[in-house]
Parts: C-alpha cells; structure tokens; sequence
C-alpha cells in the first residue's frame, strides 16, 4: 500500500513558487549570494549511500519543504529589501537595498518614495541620517529638527535641513545620439538644500532646481548670471513648452518674421540666425515658401509639427560665443525609459534673444 502524501498541497505550492516567473529570478540570486544558507537547508549524506526508501521519506518530509519554502519567501522578499549585515561593535547597522516603486520610513521620521526602476542603500553607520541614492527618482521628505540629513548619489551629495526634494539619477544611453547620459537632477519642493560634489556647491531653496551631469559642477541656467535675462527666460520659455508638449509656445521663442522671410527667399541663409545647413535652409523654402502668406500662417504651420516627448527636461550645460550673442546648451529630455540629448541654439539679433535650433 503507498504512503499517503498528507503535505500534497505544500509540494504543489512550492512547485508553483520555484517556476514562477515572479519570484523565480530573485531565488536564483538568493542562492547565488547565500551559499552558505543553502548549503545548511540542503546538506544531507550522499544520495548513493542512502536506500531508496530513506532517500525517499527525506525528499518527502514536511520539514525539508517548509525550510525551502522559507528559502523562496526569504528570497522573494529580498528582490524588494536586500539586508546587509552590520556589527553593533564597531558602530555599524544592518544595511537596506531598496528598490522601487514602494516607499520607505526612516527610524527619524523621514521618508522616501521611489519610483519604478528606483534603487537606494541605507547608510551602515548607527545614528547616520540619510541613505545612498544609486538610480532613478525619488521623492524625498525629511523629519525637521532633527539635525542633516545627507543623501549621496554618484554624482554628488545632498544635505537638507527639515524640507522636502526630488532626486533624479540617470546612466543611459540617449536614443537618438546613442551617447551615455550621467546626471543628478535636485528639485526643492520645501526648506533648502546644499548641493555639493568635488566641482562645486550650490544651495537651493524652494522651487529652485539642479543638474548635476557626471565630472561637472552644479548647474542652474537661471542662477547663471553670465546669462543674460532675456536668454534665460528663452532658456525657461522652451522648457515649459516642451513639458506641455505646446507647439504654439514652443516657436513663440522663434523670430517667425525672419523665418517667414527666409522662407519666401527675400532673405539670405545665415547660419547663426537659422540653426539647419544650407541645404536645410533650402528645404524650408521648397517646403513652406509657397504654403503661407504671413508669419502668423508660418506659426500656426509649424506649431503643429512640435515633437516633444513630455517628460523631464535637463540642461546641464550653456555655452556662450566670445561675442556673447551666440548661445548652445546640452539639453536631456526624459520620459519613461525614453532618453533624447538636443543641442538647443539662440542668437541675439532684431534686438532680442531668439531661439534658432532644436
């Protein structure tokens, strides 16, 4: 007569766990970081030297399967929370690797939000406020009063006092110009907080934000003050509309009148007043120079032809000519796993700054 399996149903949950495309790939990593574990769970005399039935009342028995279905638990729960052991002797805590989306609360109160594809490690040292911020956004809100509170990234740190921010890292590559893209993105939503790498520290206050691109100081177009007002508020101009996706504020930055002109052949091509080649220039021409009758039929033309992507968008450099009436950024547009690099242009002529390229 065959043994009764009584535990069925725990082989058929953990033969569910083990397969699971969930859970699956963190119990893999599981036993490849904890060896020792596994071999503790699993250790038992060679096969070859047990009878049949013994090898068979071991693979069976509840208690082999419980720990291994404590094994895929253990697992499953450190693909969200990743623990690293301190040592209370010499000051040192646990260690937390957390990834998001989920959000996390401090022992002081404070918290952290993190958004999918989000990663931080919180600090080993006891009494230490703050956490390490590896990749992608996160929101930050931190407990007032209770001294620093330090968040380091590759890039640079961020200390606050009693506010609230947002942290955006980034190492990708940009879709259009496969080039790599490393930065640190601060917003201050509440209070201040000091930006600071080897390059440079700047301190920001509410509504105030940063880019911090890899090997490069902190940078604020619109605390530049080499930039001139006019060209900052251009700069701003462009920003908000490619966020709004507004095709009509985007080529209000653009001196229509000229591209009009340029456009009806009554002007010649100058390439620091029209960002494309010769040739582009000469395709605008063909293109548009029989199809408007006035600058604002050319602004209602293009307008429609605005492709933004939304999203966040970076400038993490401006670039002023000799002459200082030539401006360059590098701009970084990012929406979802999407990453563009433009190299947005502006030119003063006509007595005002206008944007030329995108």
């Amino acid at each position: 007569m065959g043994r009764v399996n009584d535990d069925k149903w725990l082989d058929e949950a953990l033969n569910r766990a083990i397969h699971s495309d969930d859970t699956r790939p963190d119990f893999e990593k599981w036993k490849a970081d904890h060896p020792e574990a596994v071999e503790k769970l699993t250790s038992r005399t060679p096969q070859a030297q047990r009878p049949p039935r013994i090898r068979r009342i071991i693979m069976n028995a509840t208690l082999i399967k419980l720990a291994a279905a404590a094994v895929i638990a253990i697992a499953a729960i450190v693909g969200i929370t990743q623990l690293i052991p301190g040592n209370p002797q010499d000051g040192t805590v646990a260690q937390q690797m957390l990834n998001g989306p989920m959000t996390h609360k401090f022992a002081d109160g404070s918290t952290v939000q993190l958004a999918q594809g989000a990663s931080i490690r919180t600090f080993a040292q006891a009494g230490k406020r703050g956490f390490e911020h590896l990749t992608g956004q996160i929101d930050v809100t931190v407990a007032k009063g209770k001294g620093e509170f330090i968040v380091t990234s590759p890039y640079g740190q961020v200390k606050a006092l009693g506010t609230q921010f947002t942290m955006n890292v980034m190492d990708e590559v940009a879709a259009n110009t496969k080039e790599r893209v490393q930065l640190l993105a601060v917003k201050v939503t509440e209070g201040s907080v000091e930006v600071r790498n080897a390059k440079g520290t700047t301190t920001l206050t509410a509504n105030q934000d940063i880019i911090v691109a890899a090997n490069a100081a902190p940078y604020d177009f619109n605390s530049d003050e080499s930039l001139p007002k006019e060209l900052r508020a251009r700069i701003q101009s462009m920003i908000d509309a490619l966020k709004a996706k507004d095709g009509a504020a985007y080529f209000a930055n653009y001196n229509l009148p000229y591209l009009y002109k340029l456009a009806k052949g009554q002007v010649a091509y100058d390439p620091n007043l029209f960002g494309g080649t010769a040739e582009d220039a000469q395709n605008f021409q063909k293109g548009l120079g029989d199809k408007v009758s006035s600058p604002e039929e050319l602004g209602q033309m293009v307008a429609s032809s605005l492709n933004s992507q939304g999203g966040e968008i970076y400038i993490t450099s401006i670039t002023m000519s000799k002459a200082g009436d030539h401006a360059s950024a590098k701009c970084v547009s990012k929406n979802g796993n999407r990453t563009v690099v433009m190299g947005p242009q502006w030119h003063y002529f006509d007595g005002h700054w206008w944007q030329i390229d995108d």
